[in-house]
């Protein structure tokens, strides 16, 4: 009892062993993981990219969409509300004198 045996040593060694070796696998493991997502994460930025790039242009035809509404806007209150509230101004004006005349 005062050596320690052989296979006791040896145990211990594969032990440490097998553990270094399954770190190791671990390890590469990870990095061969984190390569897919990066190719992955490579292709969904170009896929937003696209997409970024579509609703830009989406927007820009909107907002030219909403600059035509709001020039035919104008050019109808110009054409049709104007002479309106003009009438309105003026028979508000004779309703006004009638009224001056009659109470």
């Amino acid at each position: 009892m005062e050596t320690i045996p052989a296979w006791y040593w040896m145990v211990i060694v594969g032990a440490l062993t097998a553990l270094t070796c399954l770190i190791l696998y671990y390890i590469a493991m990870l990095v061969k993981e984190s390569t897919r997502t990066m190719v992955e994460v490579r292709e969904t930025i170009g896929d937003s990219r696209k997409i970024i790039q579509s609703s830009t242009k989406i927007v820009e035809d909107a907002s030219l969409i909403v600059s035509s509404v709001k020039d035919s806007m104008d050019e109808f209150n110009k054409s049709v509300m104007e002479p309106v509230k003009g009438l309105g101004d003026t028979l508000k004006g004779v309703l006004s004198f009638v009224r001056g005349i009659l109470g």
